[in-house]
Formats: structure tokens, C-alpha cells, sequence
């Protein structure tokens, strides 16, 4: 190799044009100063240990800006430990040539709930006033209950997919003796999520408690929870009439009557 060569391949390293070198120089200086930095934090994002920058946002301390160090990605709609609270990445921005930056804000509820395995399910959640969006339901009926609403922003994934208008969740003050219960009646599912990740938003109205509500475990419907009963139509006949399965239950309840049954 020719001195020309080897002082051309030295170039290359860092770019092949002075936009490419200006982007590795400036994420490179970055990556080096930004540890020195009183913004800078280490952080859990979903349990994984990341090195991030966090800046305050003057007109709202619960809302902070997060910056990954160049080269690393941000999870959208993960879950930080910063400064003994929960942080939920809300936003990110589509522009990340020079490092991955976002929005994160403080969330202030355990969501807790069963899924369809009869498993206790537990997100952390923001829950905010919703009186300023429409419920997405018609009401036909007047009923007595309260008229208050909010809305919960919350990550997407395979359990938080599942939830859809109905759930019902009890949300209140862990301090209340008798928490309010909400039903979901507008699932935004589509509020914040791109590529695949992201949050979504939930607008939920209250309604009346029921006695199938724990309140000590802040779950709804926790006693009248069933498991789902799958059908087994590969073995049936498709063809099959409705007199055909009426005689065949009928002739299973005689032969049932007949059997001898032993004390």
C-alpha cells in the first residue's frame, strides 16, 4: 500500500465526505464530555442499566427530556428508574442521526388488573383528568353513578394490547377506604406508537363498584373472574342439524340416567 493510500484509508475511518466526519467528530465529543456532566445519570430503562442525559423541562417538573448517548437507542414507551420514581418514555423523536432523544414523564399509578389467565397484571401508568375528552360512548340509559373521567397513559405491550371499551379498573388514592372503579370507553390504541412501540391512551368513565371488586388489591372484578373455555370444533360436525344435537344430548341424559351409581 502506497503512503497516498494509507493516508486516504486514515481519512475513510471517520467518514468518507465532511458531513460524515463532522457527525463522527460531534458524536464523539459528546460521548466523551457528556459523562462529566451533572445531567447525566444511570438509569434502569425496563431493568437494563443505560447511561442517559436527563433535562429539566421549566413548565412542568413531572415532564423531562432523556438523551441516549450516541450509537445507543431509547425504548419508547419504557419504563425508567429515575430519582426514586417511575418514568414513562412517551415520545421520541424521529431524528436520531446524532444520538436518540425523548420525552419522559413521571407516572403516578400501579394499574393492576386480571388477564385472561386469571394472572395479576401491574403497569406502571400516568393517570391524568379526562374531562376534556369525549368518551367515545353513547349513553341510552340514565343510571345513578359518577360522572367523572380520565385518562391513562400507559406502554404497549402483550398484556396492555389485550385491553380493549370495558375493562374495568379501580383507580384512586391508595390511602381511600372506597376507591372509584372507571370502565374503559375510548381505547386509543394508535395515540403514540409507531414502528411497533410506543404507548397507548385509555379514556375511562366511572361507574358503580360491585361486590366482584377487590378493594384491598385495588383489582376490579376479581371475584367473578372465569378462565376462557376454548371450543373444540375440530372433532364436530360442520353439517350437523339442530335436531341431530338435540337427539344425541337427549340419548347421552337417558344412558346418564341409567348408569347405577354407587354410595
Amino acid at each position: 500500500m502506497s503512503a497516498w493510500d494509507t493516508y486516504q484509508a486514515r481519512l475513510e475511518v471517520n467518514g468518507t465526505t465532511r458531513r460524515e466526519r463532522a457527525l463522527k467528530h460531534t458524536q464523539s465529543y459528546i460521548s466523551k464530555k457528556i459523562t462529566d456532566s451533572l445531567s447525566c445519570h444511570k438509569v434502569l430503562i425496563n431493568g437494563i442499566e443505560q447511561t442517559v442525559t436527563i433535562l429539566n423541562q421549566r413548565e412542568d417538573m413531572a415532564l423531562k427530556k432523556i438523551c441516549a448517548l450516541p450509537g445507543e437507542q431509547l425504548l419508547h414507551g419504557g419504563i425508567v428508574d429515575f430519582a426514586d420514581s417511575k418514568w414513562l418514555i412517551t415520545e421520541l423523536d424521529a431524528n436520531d442521526e446524532v444520538y436518540t432523544s425523548g420525552m419522559m414523564q413521571r407516572c403516578n399509578y400501579l394499574l393492576k388488573w386480571l388477564n385472561k389467565k386469571g394472572e395479576i397484571i401491574e403497569k406502571w401508568c400516568i393517570v391524568e383528568d379526562g374531562t376534556k375528552y369525549l368518551i367515545g360512548e353513547k349513553a341510552e340509559d340514565m343510571m345513578s353513578i359518577g360522572d367523572a373521567r380520565i385518562a391513562i397513559t400507559i406502554c404497549k405491550d402483550s398484556d396492555t394490547i389485550e385491553l380493549g371499551r370495558g375493562k374495568r379498573f379501580l383507580v384512586d388514592d391508595l390511602d381511600a377506604e372506597a376507591p372509584l372503579a372507571y370502565q374503559i370507553t375510548k381505547p386509543n390504541k394508535l395515540f403514540n406508537v409507531y414502528d411497533g412501540q410506543g404507548v397507548f391512551r385509555f379514556i375511562l368513565n366511572e361507574v358503580n363498584m360491585t361486590d366482584d371488586d377487590n378493594v384491598e388489591l385495588r383489582i376490579a372484578d376479581y371475584f367473578n373472574w372465569k378462565p376462557d373455555v376454548q371450543l373444540d370444533n375440530e372433532h364436530q360436525d360442520a353439517d350437523i342439524t339442530l335436531e341431530e344435537v338435540i337427539d344425541s344430548a337427549t340419548s347421552k341424559t337417558e344412558q346418564d340416567d341409567n348408569k347405577e351409581v354407587w354410595l
